[in-house]
């Protein structure tokens, strides 16, 4: 049931924070055609917690969003009440660059960040879709960062968010606020809630703060790109590489498609002239000052060799960064150039990344799907981007189908498939997250736990959660 004006009224003379009813405003964070009919800005965790306090009393369903960029992620909403946009809670907490740490509200901006720690040599090793504001020029927060857990090409070396951060502070769907971990690189007391968090699509909690450990930018950075004609000598490559004492800190694979893609001129490194394109890429990012980065041109040269590599490149400076940032926005890029993208995403061993790309290109064929195809290769995680255009019913419906037979084929293969963008036409005939697991009752009893009203985010998590 919608929730009434005079009830909105009652949530402004409880809080000090922004509150409008603007449809504009709401417009912002409708989420598969649910609108919210409000939308509140709290700027600390006392008002959070009134308006968590409020939710319950009327039973009204939050919304908790930061940017807004990562939205369209997971199940339509069972109800969407009130947005509840940490945009306001975007301030530094505390910094101590000496230290390695860094403790940060949840709104801010993941490129403001790293403008922050850029400017003391260091770095938050995250670069996910989205992180650098080029598409939509705000920008990924890290409070929708880290409720999805997305990452990119240098989780092969760093790792995902659960990795670098060290503590958070959250306000739960029962009003409570909860700090777990803390400041310190070394820190062992209690249960790490906050892993649990992440990930978790604020389904349990709304974020208020979180502290990283931070990294020394490499003093260096080379990227170096292996044509292949065959699949198959493309994960040859990887394997030797993944298996060797050498520690890249990224190794991705993209089709043809994927590397067209990404460029947008045609001087691109990853879009060599017309007819001469290897049919896949390795690409291998490395760092380090320049003789260690000489003995991976040297290395990597040899091994590409042996793998019956088509063409090896070293891309340096400008060049090289152009080609990671394309390769870390290919989400984006995917679903501006083919508005009604679905994307699919599988985690799975190394050793049948190939199996399910192959499986894939397959399946898109048969059902005369544009698509393309790329992997962090080094982590086993593939992506298979469908394109199409959005109004059209029979291509939404072969991209329904033809997912649907991806998930089936990922996790027959030991993977973990899950369509984490996609129209909301293609949501009503397949499901998101895939098939729930044997863990799901755990699950189910933590969201009790945490969110026994069930006001945040509902319907949106696995299996409806």
């Amino acid at each position: 049931m919608p929730i009434a004006t005079d009830q909105f009224d009652s949530l402004r003379s409880t809080v000090s924070s922004l509150l409008t009813t603007e449809s504009a405003a709401c417009r912002r964070f409708m989420v598969d055609g649910v609108t919210p009919s409000a939308v509140v800005e709290p700027t600390e965790a006392g008002e959070l917690i009134e308006i968590i306090r409020w939710a319950r009393s009327h039973h009204a369903a939050l919304l908790p969003v930061s940017s807004g960029v990562y939205l369209p992620v997971g199940n339509p909403p069972a109800a969407a009440d009130v947005a509840v946009s940490l945009a306001r809670m975007n301030q530094v907490a505390h910094y101590d660059p000496a230290d390695l740490t860094l403790s940060v509200q949840p709104g801010m901006l993941l490129r403001d960040v790293q403008a922050l720690l850029a400017e003391h040599g260091l770095f938050l090793p995250a670069d996910p879709p989205y992180a650098d504001g080029a598409a939509p020029a705000i920008g990924a927060a890290l409070g929708g960062l880290l409720a999805t857990n997305a990452s990119g090409p240098l989780r092969y070396a760093y790792g995902t968010w659960r990795d670098f951060v060290l503590g958070m502070k959250f306000v739960t769907g029962e009003g409570k606020l909860v700090k777990t971990g803390g400041r310190v690189v070394k820190n062992v007391a209690g249960y790490d809630l906050a892993k649990l968090m992440i990930g978790s699509l604020g389904t349990l909690a709304i974020l208020t703060e979180i502290s990283f450990k931070v990294f020394p930018l490499p003093a260096r950075t080379a990227t170096f790109v292996a044509g292949f004609r065959e699949l198959e000598a493309a994960l040859a490559l990887r394997s030797r590489i993944v298996h060797s004492v050498l520690q890249p800190m990224s190794i991705d694979l993209l089709d043809s498609a994927a590397a067209r893609l990404i460029t947008s001129t045609e001087s691109s490194p990853a879009a060599p002239a017309a007819g001469t394109q290897p049919d896949w890429l390795l690409v291998v990012s490395v760092g380090g000052v320049e003789t260690v980065i000489d003995r991976y041109e040297k290395e990597l040269s040899t091994r590409a060799r042996e793998a019956n590599a088509a063409s090896f490149a070293r891309l340096a400076g400008e060049e090289g960064q152009a080609l990671l940032t394309g390769l870390r926005n290919l989400i984006p890029r995917a679903r501006e150039t083919h508005p009604g993208a679905t994307i699919v995403k599988c985690t799975l061993p190394l050793t049948q990344l190939g199996a399910f790309i192959a499986k894939a290109q397959q399946v898109a064929a048969r059902y005369q799907l544009p698509a393309a195809a790329s992997a962090h290769a080094g982590s086993g995680i593939a992506y298979i981007y469908l394109g199409g255009p959005e109004a059209a019913i029979d291509t939404t419906k072969k991209m329904a189908q033809a997912a649907t037979e991806m998930v089936h084929a990922g996790n027959n293969l030991g993977g973990r498939t899950t369509i984490p963008w996609c129209p909301t036409e293609v949501k009503r005939d397949v499901n998101p997250w895939g098939p729930v697991r044997d863990d799901f009752p755990l699950m189910q009893k933590l969201k009790a736990q945490f969110d026994p009203d069930r006001i945040l985010n509902p319907g949106r998590f696995v299996g409806g959660l």
